[in-house]
């Protein structure tokens, strides 16, 4: 059986354009095809591969100047620095700031009720959203490890951008972000995936949000229906920040590392009544899946229910530290499957993609169970390289020599027809 690669050539002969499709077998002799060699199975070759090099994904291109943005990326940037809070609930004020398009309260659902349009993760340009979430809970109460919201400044390729979001040191402050990966980071934890969401709209002359500067907060009495009074453990409080959500802490203190932030006007359940600390006297609450200490400053009763509690004792006696305990090892990274399943959009059949890394064939079988008909991936290099699922063996070959598997998680986009 006949192996090796082809090579189109260009060749100028007398002013014209001609070209010559060569043949090279794999003990290095030449086979050029002519005119009427092999006419069945050059022409097809040659118009898949044309039409395959149409659906290419746009190279990445360098930072974009600020005044050449768009409206939601320029009214982004009037916020860096600032404390806005929640990322989602800012990348909302922005949208609607800009273009006057209100999201709805919904991790999906809200994007497309302000009329956006889904975007393959490789298209994304400036003012797209990135939405970070897990496709079984999109609600806008969700709160769990890996769940972001970010706008596109710039897409620098392979799956990097340079972006802004608020929130992603826990401290409610917009930065930007120089390399963020989303689908290096979402493949850390499972059942994300990556939305990428664009709106369009009519921008508003000078959109800018407020800056309205935060004020000083005094810690006060806790409040509840009586000075000097705490809710009791079972009691449901509502959540009554200045801002907008209540950190939630692994220990009472300050000092605790933030596990989450419940959001203003939220319900939670008191489990138990902690000491003072840092100027704030601390219980712990339980929250859906989020389970931890917060200031009683900031808390309210649902019910009206509260008790009095005498004073602190001042004199406890501290009791020894629990015996300490090795955690569980870490779950073995998976490998050989996209992180979530592809979608095919209308738009060429493309589904931008996290593949978990694996071998050649590992990624052919994944994509084979896709029903993807190609796979475009880069190489070291930075440079675009097809495979054919299915396609010819020399093919497969010529793309194992420059890609010959993936070390950890690497953005592809997979070609397709939607379903």
């Amino acid at each position: 059986m006949w192996r090796g690669h082809v090579v189109v050539r260009d060749a100028v002969t007398r002013g014209c354009n001609h070209a010559l499709l060569q043949v090279t077998s794999m003990d290095g002799e030449d086979c050029r095809m002519t005119r009427w060699t092999f006419p069945v199975l050059s022409v097809p070759l040659v118009i898949v591969a044309l039409t395959i090099m149409l659906m290419r994904p746009a190279d990445a291109h360098a930072q974009t100047p600020p005044t050449a943005y768009g409206a939601i990326a320029k009214t982004a940037l009037t916020s860096i620095s600032q404390d806005r809070g929640q990322c989602f609930l800012w990348v909302r004020e922005v949208v609607k700031a800009a273009v006057g398009r209100t999201i709805g309260y919904d991790y999906h659902g809200g994007y497309l009720q302000a009329g956006a349009i889904e975007v393959p993760l490789l298209s994304a340009k400036d003012g797209d959203i990135i939405q970070v979430t897990n496709p079984a809970n999109t609600k806008g109460d969700a709160d769990y490890v890996g769940l972001h919201t970010a706008i596109v400044l710039d897409n620098l390729g392979n799956g990097k951008f340079r972006a802004i979001d608020s929130n992603s040191n826990y401290d409610g402050i917009v930065r930007i972000r120089e390399q963020y990966n989303p689908a290096e980071l979402s493949a850390r934890s499972p059942g994300l995936v990556v939305r990428v969401y664009r709106i369009e709209g009519t921008p508003t002359p000078a959109a800018a949000l407020p800056n309205v500067p935060k004020p000083v907060v005094v810690p006060t009495a806790p409040t509840f229906t009586a000075p000097g009074t705490l809710p009791v453990p079972g009691a449901a409080v509502t959540i009554s920040a200045e801002g907008d959500c209540l950190r939630v802490r692994s220990a009472a203190g300050l000092g605790g590392s933030v596990l989450g932030c419940l959001p203003t006007g939220g319900q939670a359940t008191v489990t138990q009544v902690g000491a003072a600390a840092d100027g704030y006297t601390w219980v712990k609450v339980s929250a859906g899946s989020v389970s931890g200490w917060v200031a009683a400053n900031y808390l309210s009763p649902s019910t009206g229910v509260s008790t009095n509690l005498p004073p602190a004792n001042t004199n406890l006696v501290a009791l020894p530290a629990p015996a300490a305990v090795a955690p569980a090892p870490a779950p073995a990274p998976l490998r050989g499957v996209f992180a979530a399943k592809p979608v095919f959009g209308a738009e060429g059949g493309q589904s931008a993609s996290v593949f978990l890394g694996g071998s050649l064939d590992e990624l052919l079988t994944a994509a084979t169970d896709a029903k993807a008909t190609g796979v475009w991936a880069q190489d070291a290099k930075g440079d675009f390289q097809l495979l054919i699922v299915g396609g010819p063996t020399f093919i497969v070959d010529q793309f194992r020599s420059r890609l010959s598997g993936f070390s950890g998680p690497t953005a592809v986009t997979l070609i397709g027809s939607a379903s």
